[in-house]
């Protein structure tokens, strides 16, 4: 198959990254959703060469999803991981020569049942597939833990979360820069929960050796919408994805309002990430916007009108260019200077969680040609994790303290059942007994099991930041911290990705 082409004889591939929201039994009209999304996929003009999905969690919707694209997209692979599948589909005109699935290390925390990434197995899905010129396009895909609180993610007072998404930012970024060094095409793509002037943001784009499409297309798009912005202005000039009052998932009223009207919350939340060494962008916009129809919804969340929103994030779908475009590049790096936004503003558009966050990288979430990170950011990354890890040996240690006083509570009921004369009591010190028992093991299995892997999953990525830390302060001290000497230092801290 011949590859769309731009200026003569450099061909374009046409990517798309959507996240779905597919849960079985918790998301509304999943099946009908996700075949409408399925024929769009299949009908798209022009048609999209690779595919990228999350939270496509059901395995009948997958493939719901290759019968009706195959025409189109021949090849495909679901990932599988954790307990209920880690949600992520790549799809791709082209042979995928190799594939592989990497479970992020900090993946949130079991007893966080309410969020889930636990369970579902986060991480990154890998895809190598040869391109017709003979090329090599490595292709992640991922779903980044979400932040809190916020109204796309009300889970708890503080954002506990930050230090496994910056880790989580941080190996993706390893896998992107690994690609990036091999010379090969790289595409990251996916749901980073992560605002453009987020510390997640400026970990990727730096030790990734890769650029945000919608910064290389529209380098002078603002991180943050306006006081008063439409949600037509949100959605064409700032590519937001996420909590637009155009989304029938999101909006505030029973009817979807017309799109000038003001769009408080709406946000950039999803990415697709291009290596400027070897590519460029030709054209890169937000997506699936237009409602499906539904006739049983006729009003209330979700729906307005009969019909509903494809799903609670829009697409971005991107034209890349396979060559560089050296002023592209030098756009971009003339308009990375961005005025910061009062904190105030960034928390009521942002929320808490995501504003202290881009507080950290004084909101500048991508600089070009920056080879580290200022050590500043370094040691904020140092000082998340350390915060972190004391929060939970803290943990560790009640929990393990519960599982070893419920030993002796255990016995000290069954002497009390063995002596009583009263069948309602004994039956009630056995109900009670079996709780303890219960909650015991339980929290014995967190602390010692759980909570050690995390514990040591910490300590590594503390190490690797160590050793980040070392390269960024020699090359401080030998003024080479920026230029375009990315990736050719004496050490790398990289992933070999699908190989």
């Amino acid at each position: 198959m011949a590859a769309a082409s731009v200026n003569g004889d450099v061909p374009v591939v046409n990517v798309f990254s959507m996240n779905c929201w597919g849960l079985k039994y918790i998301a509304k009209h999943r099946v009908a959703r996700l075949n409408e999304i399925s024929l769009r996929i299949a009908r798209a003009t022009p048609s999209h060469d690779i595919v990228a999905l999350q939270e496509f969690w059901v395995y009948s919707d997958y493939l719901n999803l290759r019968e009706k694209t195959q025409g189109v997209l021949p090849y495909g692979k679901f990932y599988f991981s954790g307990a209920i599948g880690g949600g992520l589909v790549i799809l791709s005109k082209w042979p995928i020569e190799q594939s592989s699935m990497y479970r992020y290390p900090l993946n949130g925390r079991p007893t966080a049942v309410h969020r889930g990434d636990y369970y579902v197995g986060k991480g990154v899905a890998c895809a190598l597939i040869r391109h017709p010129s003979g090329r090599t396009i490595e292709v992640f895909n991922t779903h980044v833990c979400a932040a809190s609180p916020h109204l796309h993610a009300p889970y708890e007072e503080q954002d506990t979360y930050l230090c496994h998404r910056t880790a989580q930012a941080w190996e993706i970024a390893k896998f992107l820069r690994g690609a990036v060094q091999k010379g090969s095409i790289v595409i990251g793509a996916g749901d980073f929960n992560m605002i453009p002037s987020s510390l997640a943001h400026r970990l990727i784009s730096t030790h990734g050796l890769v650029s945000d499409s919608w910064l290389s297309a529209n380098p002078n798009t603002p991180d943050i919408h306006p006081p008063g912005a439409s949600a037509q202005y949100n959605i064409e000039t700032l590519g937001a994805t996420c909590d637009s009052v155009l989304n029938t998932w999101r909006m505030p009223s029973d009817t979807l309002p017309p799109p000038d009207t003001v769009d408080p919350y709406g946000k950039r939340l999803d990415y697709v990430f291009h290596s400027p060494t070897n590519s460029s962008i030709r054209a890169i916009k937000v997506g699936m916007t237009e409602p499906m129809d539904m006739p049983s919804q006729t009003g209330g969340k979700g729906g307005a009108g009969r019909n509903c929103t494809l799903s609670d994030h829009f697409s971005v779908e991107v034209q890349v260019a396979l060559a560089p475009n050296h002023e592209q590049q030098r756009a971009l790096a003339a308009a990375k200077n961005p005025s910061p936004i009062p904190t105030e503003s960034l928390v009521d558009i942002a929320g808490p969680a995501r504003a202290h966050e881009a507080e950290l990288t004084q909101q500048v979430g991508e600089k070009e040609g920056e080879k580290y990170l200022p050590l500043g950011i370094i040691d904020e990354i140092v000082a998340v994790q350390r915060e972190y890890t004391a929060r939970e040996i803290d943990e560790k240690r009640w929990r393990i303290a519960h599982f070893f006083a419920s030993l002796p509570v255990l016995i000290a009921i069954h002497v009390v059942v063995w002596w009583t004369e009263h069948a309602a009591i004994a039956f009630m010190l056995v109900f009670v007994s079996w709780l303890v028992a219960v909650t015991g093991v339980i929290n014995g299995l967190i602390g010692f099991i759980f909570i050690g892997s995390e514990l040591r999953a910490l300590t590594e990525f503390a190490e690797e930041m160590t050793m980040y830390r070392q390269l960024a302060e020699r090359a401080a001290s030998q003024g080479k911290f920026g230029g375009q000497e990315a990736g050719k230092g004496t050490f790398s801290i990289a992933y070999d990705s699908c190989g």
